[in-house]
């Protein structure tokens, strides 16, 4: 599994939500049956929140990293729906981790920006500027290896801001909006630098699965608009694609048909039902 599209979503909604880091304290055996009772709940798992480090790790393999061929304008509407709220923010958040893991401190902010209007939209926005105000001050400094333990140490709290929202398909529109907005970003790592080992990370039968299922799980009304007709079609048919043998990789023009579906999938979501 590939560094963002696989596992963005806890590392890039810290930056998101900013949910202020506290000394943990120990829990009770009943506290922590209660947690992980609301994490299944909320469909918080090793897809949507997996660990920060591993994160990082995984990073440090797709390098070097073409930064201004992955990067796109930040998007600017703000639809009323909840739904389209929670995928825009979840791109955002994906692009947000871009800025920090390639270390561009000029677009960190402007991505605050866009991620305060989001979350103001998602009712957290009173979470929002501890933790990130953080991440600015030490992103300025160049202090990146302070960013990023920053980051390890908020996922737990970032978990915990997830769960207070009690909203089960926001979770999941959040963490689908980043993936996808990261599947678009790897892919395009892979085409820049291609070989066989790196396609082989965009094999991912069991996300696309996952997925799949909770896009197909939305309520008719969602199902409906044309961002989600786009995903169901494009997840669909990039699932068809990569499902082979393990040992069996995708060629590059595969690959930039991925990307390009991922791509497409994105624009949706930036354009909303209003195209």
């Amino acid at each position: 599994m590939d560094f963002v599209s696989s596992r963005c979503l806890a590392a890039v909604v810290i930056f998101a939500t900013g949910f202020s880091v506290s000394a943990e304290k120990p829990r009770t055996p009943a506290e922590v049956a209660s947690i992980e009772h609301e994490r299944e709940e909320l469909g918080i798992n090793e897809f949507t929140a997996p660990s920060i480090e591993l994160l990082f790790r995984e990073l440090e393999e797709m390098r070097p990293i073409p930064f201004d061929k992955v990067w796109r304008d930040l998007p600017d509407p703000q639809p009323q729906d909840r739904a389209l709220l929670g995928l825009l923010a979840g791109g955002v958040i994906a692009d947000g981790f871009l800025a920090v893991a390639a270390e561009k401190r000029s677009r960190i902010e402007p991505v605050g920006r866009v991620l305060l209007r989001l979350a103001k939209g998602l009712g957290v926005g009173d979470h929002v500027t501890k933790h990130s105000r953080g991440i600015l001050e030490k992103s300025v400094q160049n202090q990146w290896s302070d960013v990023k333990r920053e980051l390890v140490r908020a996922q737990a709290d970032t978990e915990a801001g997830l769960m207070a929202l009690k909203d089960e398909e926001i979770a999941h529109m959040v963490a689908l909006g980043g993936w996808l907005r990261g599947l678009e970003i790897t892919s395009s790592l892979v085409v820049e630098n291609y070989s066989e080992k790196r396609a082989a990370r965009l094999i991912q039968p069991e996300l696309f699965d996952y997925f799949i299922d909770r896009v197909n799980t939305l309520n008719p009304k969602l199902k409906a608009m044309r961002p989600f007709q786009v995903i169901d079609r494009d997840l669909k048919q990039i699932r068809t694609m990569t499902t082979r043998p393990v040992d069996t990789p995708m060629t590059v023009d595969e690959v930039k048909q991925l990307r390009n579906l991922a791509r497409e999938m994105n624009k949706a979501i930036v354009k909303g039902d209003d195209q």
